[in-house]
Order: C-alpha cells, then structure tokens, then sequence
C-alpha cells in the first residue's frame, strides 16, 4: 500500500482507457464548453504523470443538455498524433459505467492495460477497479474533495490524481522505447485452484480447462431449500445441469443479501464444492453482470467456434430491462451457449423433488450468439 500523496516516479507505454463521468464532474459553467479543449488538458495532465501510450476517452453522461447534443459532440471530438502518440474521444449515454469498464479493458492488448477515471467512485466502481488492479492494470483516479469545485485545468488534475494505493505518479523514463518485453498472455498462465477459499473475483479465477459451465444465481429471487447445506445444493443442481448435457465442469456463484449468514465466512469456505456465497452490495444486479464479465474476462471461449463455454444466469432482475438484456445479447457472442431462467411463481419452489429441474426446464430462455 503506497504513502497518500506521495510522488512516484512512472512510466507506461501501454494503451490508456480513461473513463470520465461527466454528470459527476461537468465542465464548470462559465468556463470554456470547448470539449476538445478540456480533453486536451486532461491527456496533457495523463502525459505529465507518465502515460506515453496510445489514448482513448470515453465520456458518460445520462442528463439531457441542449449543450451536450450530438452536433456539439462530433464538433469537439479529437483525434491527433503527438510525438507518433494516438489520441482518441467518444461520447456514450450508459446507467452505469463499471460494466464498460470491464468489457473494454478485457477487448484489448497485448498486456493489461491502464484505466483512467474522472468519477466519484462508489462502493461497487471501487471493487471493480480493484479487481482489474489485482489482474495488473494500473488504475488512476482523478477525484476531487467536496469542498472544490471540478476545475480541468492540467495542474488541477495532475493535484487530485491518484493511483489506487494514494501515490502520485510523475514521469520518469523508465522504459526502452516503450517495450513491454515482460508481457504474458494470461491464457499461458495457469491459476490453481485451492478449494477451501471463496473465490469472489478480487484477483483471477482458477484455470479450467475444457468444456466448463458457470452459474450466477440470484438466491434471493430464486432461493435455495431452506434445509440443505452447500454440498447439496450444489449437487442437486450440477446433478440436473448434467442431465440436461451441460459440462460436469461446474462453478456456482450465488449472491446473497449482505447480512446472511453464508457470506459472513470471509475468504475461506467450510465445504468442498464449488459453490461460493457471495454479498449482493446495493444491486444484486449490477454486482452479478460485473462478475459475469469478470469471469468471461478470465475464462475466455478459447476460439469462436469452440463449445467449451456455458453460462446460467438464475434471476428475477434482468428480462424486463432494454439495458440489462442488451448487455447479455452482446455477452452472448462471448459464450457457446447463455442461457437466463427467469422464476415464477408456479416453477420457483425449493422444496419441490422437481427442484430444479423444472425451474431450468420451463423458466430458461436460450441467447443466441455466434
């Protein structure tokens, strides 16, 4: 854990994403609404620190402004090349930008790359950027007090950067012309399996190899028999995962409400299944899809026509949602095969002998991909 405040000298010639949520921090009203003018600082103020690789923005923002129409957007939409260094902007109108976060930081490389963000992290953004720094991404946060209004001028934003340990990075040379020799594609890198620990996506997920099936589970929409332990529960449903010709190769993530009692086990578990209990946070939802595409990150299809992919996702929060269900659409040409059980009354029943059986057989919808 690095000192708060402290400046460290830095150097990266990787890809750098930089997120900025607009809504948080808007351009300050009387200042200049030249956007390309305030980009301008805010890649000078990422150069100063150290960031030598290519640039890309993303700028999120879900209020409706005469100002920021689409017509003002493309008007200051940049792209230049100093010193042969590539910069880049879009503009994105999303409820959430942790979900994005991962999905572009895992579509790119060679290497982890950097993640920049102007946003008022929350609790789940936190765990999110947190994950990705344990998986080797350098992540930066540019988040000013409370008392201080946004300002975006270069020396504004070189003052309130942090790196996720509190260190200030400055630019020091430190690479040969920006080689990464040390760079390994993490499919060779194995990730054993310890089965007495949770594994709650803070760091990679142990390697499966082959066909392999995982499932996100909702347990309070669709809760668990009252009397069974992890074990059991985990049997009854690999055991009619397995009828219905899924992989035997079987992983269970059930989200909870942070109070039960099963999350309250920390990092280790008692059983030897491969079920783990993990805390909903304030959206069950948003937590499960982030871990989802953690896990996609982590266990990738290792081609596009390869079977060795499955993924259920059990859950009452996503079939009446345009965003949510888009997001599964386009998860679903990262998998061989998604399917989403949606419970009902008449099919949601823990203590039936049918359990669960039936839920997959009548509440399962299929996700085509390619």
């Amino acid at each position: 854990m690095g000192e708060e405040g402290k400046i460290i000298d830095f150097e990266s010639g990787r890809l750098t994403l930089l997120f900025w949520n607009m809504d948080d921090y808007p351009i300050p009203v009387g200042t200049s609404d030249d956007l390309g003018a305030v980009s301008s600082n805010m890649f000078e103020a990422l150069h100063q620190m150290g960031f030598r690789g290519y640039m890309r923005m993303q700028v999120y923002s879900e209020q409706q402004r005469e100002s920021y129409d689409k017509d003002w957007w493309m008007k200051s939409l940049i792209s230049y090349v100093p010193k042969c260094k590539s910069y880049s902007a879009d503009f994105y109108k999303l409820p959430d930008i942790t979900l994005d976060i991962i999905s572009l930081t895992s579509s790119v490389g060679p290497g982890p790359s950097n993640v920049a963000l102007i946003a008022k992290p929350n609790g789940e953004l936190l765990r999110v950027l947190r994950c990705l720094k344990s998986r080797g991404h350098d992540v930066l946060v540019i988040d000013t007090p409370p008392c201080c209004p946004p300002l975006f001028s270069v020396e504004s934003l070189l003052e309130h950067a942090r790196l996720l340990d509190g260190a200030k990075p400055r630019f020091k040379a430190l690479l040969s012309d920006y080689m990464y020799l040390d760079d390994i594609d993490e499919k060779d890198v194995e990730i054993q399996e310890d089965l007495s620990k949770t594994v709650d996506f803070s760091e990679r997920i142990p390697t499966v190899k082959g066909i392999r099936t995982a499932v996100f589970w909702d347990a309070v929409d669709c809760p668990f028999p009252l009397s069974s332990s992890p074990d059991e529960i985990y049997h009854s449903i690999s055991s009619a995962l397995v009828e219905r010709e899924f992989s035997d190769k079987i992983t269970i993530w059930a989200y909870l409400d942070d109070d039960d009692k099963k999350v309250s086990l920390g990092g280790n578990k008692e059983w030897a299944s491969r079920i783990h209990f993990l805390p909903g946070g304030d959206s069950r939802r948003n937590r499960m899809l982030n871990d989802i595409y953690l896990w996609v990150r982590d266990s990738p299809r290792s081609n596009r026509r390869s079977c060795d992919t499955n993924l259920l996702i059990f859950s009452d929060q996503f079939h009446d949602d345009a965003y949510f269900t888009d997001m599964l659409q386009q998860l679903s040409k990262k998998v061989y095969r998604l399917l989403l059980v949606t419970p009902t009354q008449d099919i949601n029943e823990p203590a039936s002998p049918a359990w669960p059986g039936l839920l997959i057989d009548e509440g399962a919808y299929c996700f085509r991909g390619t």
